[in-house]
């Protein structure tokens, strides 16, 4: 066979499939359903029977399965990434939001999980298998701020919210070790006003089980809102201040005996 004529078998079996595919984007959803779904659906693939969502979008993927067959995973889309350069900034999904609305809400990514039976489930889930040296994250959320108005404003970097529902959930941040373990469970290395802000109501504020509450030598513990009855260790001391003044220590090198 020529070149000539592979050149032309090629572009004849490749015209085809982009037809196939052009089909499977353009088809739309069966008269029935198309009555119920927004105007700007303009491209619809389905498979299977899922119940509609007033979805405003312009690309809809629908897969509605029964399987019980092979444990295995059932995707709608999936990407596959490799990127073998050495100076390179590989992102697989990259998602954009400009908004400048005052009534609404806005948001980039939007993940919602409908859990009706007993199997693990994750609204959202990130598996991170480190090989190299430097750093490797889980999540990563960088957070600016430049409004200058004088309204008040907040800017959070993770907000956790517990809504609905008639049944007391039982952790808002929970870690816990599998094959392996976190050196630090929570590491705090910036700098501000408060590290944690226990605002809420708790029978028990921190409950350290068998845990020891260690701070540095010379470091105060508050007793009170304003911070001025505090005690300290330092110099071979525990002293009780009432501001920067000592009322009263205790020799940790003297003899034991009754307080």
């Amino acid at each position: 066979m020529s070149e000539q004529r592979r050149q032309v078998r090629r572009r004849f079996i490749f015209g085809g499939i982009l037809s196939a595919v052009a089909g499977l984007l353009g088809k739309r959803a069966g008269a029935a359903d198309v009555k119920a779904l927004p105007d700007k659906l303009t491209r619809h693939m389905s498979q299977g029977e899922v119940p509609s969502q007033p979805l405003d979008t312009m690309l809809l993927f629908e897969r509605g399965d029964e399987n019980n067959g092979h444990a295995i995973t059932h995707e709608v889309l999936s990407l596959v990434h490799q990127e073998r350069g050495k100076n390179s900034y590989p992102w697989t999904m990259y998602a954009s939001l400009e908004t400048h609305h005052e009534v609404g809400e806005a948001c980039v990514v939007c993940s919602r999980l409908h859990k009706h039976g007993p199997g693990w489930s994750s609204g959202l889930h990130a598996e991170v298998f480190n090989h190299a040296r430097a750093v490797a994250l889980g999540v990563n959320v960088e957070m600016s701020s430049d409004f200058k108005g004088a309204e008040e404003t907040h800017v959070m970097g993770l907000n956790i919210q517990a809504v609905g529902g008639e049944r007391a959930m039982q952790y808002g941040i929970h870690m816990h070790d599998k094959d392996n373990h976190f050196q630090t469970g929570i590491g705090l290395m910036g700098s501000g006003k408060v590290g944690i802000d226990l605002a809420g109501t708790f029978g028990v504020g921190i409950y350290a089980h068998k845990n020891s509450i260690r701070v540095s030598e010379g470091t105060c513990i508050e007793l009170d809102d304003a911070g001025n009855v505090k005690v300290r260790y330092r110099a071979g001391r525990i002293e009780f201040l009432n501001g920067e003044k000592c009322v009263g220590h205790l020799d940790m090198n003297g003899e034991d005996h009754e307080i």
